[in-house]
């Protein structure tokens, strides 16, 4: 039987280590962006090639980014993009979706070569897809310098290594998921204990201040029926999970309602009127909630002459794409910070803008309360 050629074995050797290495890796890794460089490291010395890329599919720009690499030049990686239709190297192995070897890329063909490769003096190239249970994540590349046709082995290593770095992937979005899912739950949660008890105080409020003057015991009963069913229609439309976009306005009238009674004069909700996702609007309607019932408690709805300005705009110029909630209270008590942060402070001030990606403003002026959000619009 005939001897393997040991420069063959020793590259065996390399390529089953570097999987059984990153395999260890990607199980106790818990950051992505080391998960891919270490990835790029290990290829490049399992085939002995310096230049090596993860370059990720960016649908929603109809982009490819070098999202991760090693020995590239300063400002490629995570900047240089290509453009993922099949005039690029990596959109087109995405479309064939099978392994692209291009031996020679000045006979190259089926796609143009980058700019960022000539620079690199690259001559032969092989890209496979990462892709597992789900869409794909983007494409493992390897560049090599000099020509250099790649044997099946390596072919096969590559596709071995993309799949299992597909699964680590796939790992990380699963956790992220989780985790997101945990930290609106137990956000809910809390809300919910916090609001059981501004329920029965609000409906306790609503009840003390309608006048009984000039109504019979029926009208005030329907008066109070329909105060309550305004709340409980506030309450519906901020948790209910299956819509799929709220109005920002009329979630804000809905919320504000049981506060508004017949002086609806005193809160004035004004701005352009948009479109929030089911998840932005939750969260916004748990600021609005908490908003108004610490203003009924504490600041300008707690006296007659206190009043309430809800805006809602969308910014422009730098801020572009931002979405803008301001609420200002006027002609009510002097406020002051609170010297301890109740659920309602953490809420507003840090819960709300890390579940949004925003930014809190919270005022305590002599003039009133001011509570300015900033987050970024979601694409419809």
């Amino acid at each position: 039987m005939a001897q393997q050629d040991p420069s063959v074995q020793e590259r065996l050797r390399l390529q089953g280590a570097a999987l059984a290495d990153f395999g260890l890796f990607a199980f106790r890794c818990e950051d992505l962006d080391r998960l891919l460089h270490r990835a790029t490291e290990l290829v490049s010395e399992a085939l002995g090639v310096p230049l090596v890329k993860v370059i990720e599919h960016l649908p929603d720009r109809g982009e490819m980014l070098i999202r991760s690499g090693v020995n590239w030049q300063p400002g490629v990686v995570g900047c240089e993009t290509f453009g993922d239709d099949e005039k690029s190297p990596g959109g087109y192995a995405l479309r064939a979706d099978q392994p692209v070897i291009s031996p020679d890329l000045d006979h190259e063909t089926r796609f143009e070569t980058p700019d960022v490769l000539r620079r690199h003096g690259v001559r032969s190239m092989v890209n496979v897809v990462i892709v597992g249970e789900r869409q794909a994540f983007g494409v493992l590349e390897v560049d090599s310098q000099e020509q250099r046709g790649f044997s099946e082995d390596d072919v096969a290593f590559l596709q071995t290594y993309a799949n299992l770095l597909a699964a680590a992937i796939e790992r990380f979005s699963s956790h992220e998921e989780l985790r997101n899912a945990s930290r609106e739950h137990e956000l809910l949660v809390h809300e919910l204990r916090h609001r059981v008890g501004n329920l029965f105080g609000l409906i306790q409020s609503i009840a003390s201040q309608m006048s009984v003057e000039d109504r019979t015991a029926e009208e005030f009963r329907q008066a109070l029926i329909e105060r309550l069913q305004a709340l409980a229609a506030a309450e519906g439309m901020v948790f209910d999970d299956n819509m799929e976009r709220v109005n920002a306005q009329a979630l804000a009238r809905k919320v504000l309602a049981p506060h508004m009674g017949r002086n609806s004069a005193r809160i004035s909700i004004t701005g352009e009127a948009f479109l929030l996702p089911a998840r932005q609007a939750r969260m916004v309607g748990l600021a609005i909630h908490e908003l108004a019932t610490n203003a009924a408690k504490y600041g300008a709805l707690s006296v007659p002459q206190g009043k309430v300005r809800l805006e809602w705009r969308k910014e422009t110029g730098a801020d572009a794409g931002q979405l803008c909630l301001c609420w200002q209270e006027t002609d009510g008590v002097e406020v002051r910070s609170p010297k301890r942060q109740g659920f309602g402070t953490r809420l507003l001030k840090h819960a709300l803008p890390r579940e949004l990606g925003g930014e809190a403003e919270l005022a305590y002026e002599k003039g009133g309360f001011r509570f300015i959000l900033t987050f970024p619009a979601e694409p419809e």
